[in-house]
């Protein structure tokens, strides 16, 4: 596939194996698997990333009831710490019309492969590591707020919080319980070309008691 910038990738192969995991959190069965419903969005990311060889990263994906993407880990690296890393980001991205079992909507767990194809440039925006803890915070301190929140964080080369601005709001008192949130995040550092570096991100606090989420939505233009 060409793009703009004269390169070509390989999409993310999107093939949703059965996943397998041990211990009392598994989620329940499925005789729907989840499907991927933003595969547009997810070629647009794909754009933005590459490798220096034909490179494989296998993710496992915990996809919850509405079809949210609640955990991504690697399920077998490719041996570069920037690739899972790009690989990572790419699967926080996907949203998927959920798995059902009898007709209801279920959470499952799934692995996907992600393919990069041989490109020449490395790039990947932040990517936040420390949502879960943001999150629970927002349950316990926040826990009667509801509405959304965007800000506007500049992301240093270590990954650490350098600058915020007000993006939008639709409540006052979730953009003020975000602004107190914010010097909490931790990220993944951009990189370019193989080499961390400084970046702009959107972040999305969505409070919603347990059903709240944060997330970096997009690269700011």
């Amino acid at each position: 596939m060409n793009v703009r910038f004269g390169l070509s990738v390989y999409l993310v192969s999107v093939a949703l194996l059965a996943g397998s995991a041990c211990g009392k959190h598994t989620p329940p069965a499925y005789d729907v698997p989840p499907v991927l419903a933003n595969r547009d969005e997810i070629t647009e990311a794909m754009r933005a990333v590459g490798a220096g060889m034909e490179t494989r990263v296998v993710l496992l994906v915990r996809v919850d009831e509405q079809g949210y993407v609640r955990d991504v880990s690697v399920a077998q690296s490719s041996g570069d710490r920037h690739l899972d890393d790009a690989a990572l980001w790419i699967g926080e991205r996907m949203r998927f019309e959920p798995a059902q079992y009898e007709g209801e909507a279920v959470p499952s767990l799934v692995r996907i492969p992600v393919t990069f194809d041989v490109v020449t440039r490395v790039f990947r925006e932040p990517r936040l590591r420390n949502a879960e803890s943001i999150v629970s915070a927002i349950i316990e301190d926040y826990g009667d707020i509801r509405g959304t929140a965007v800000l506007r964080v500049q992301v240093g080369p270590e990954g650490n919080v350098l600058v915020v601005r007000d993006r939008e709001s639709s409540e006052h008192e979730a953009l003020s319980a975000a602004r107190r949130l914010t010097p909490g995040l931790i990220f993944f550092p951009a990189v370019s070309s193989g080499r961390e570096t400084s970046a702009w991100v959107d972040v999305v606090f969505e409070f919603a008691g347990g059903e709240s989420r944060v997330y970096v939505q997009r690269s700011p233009t």
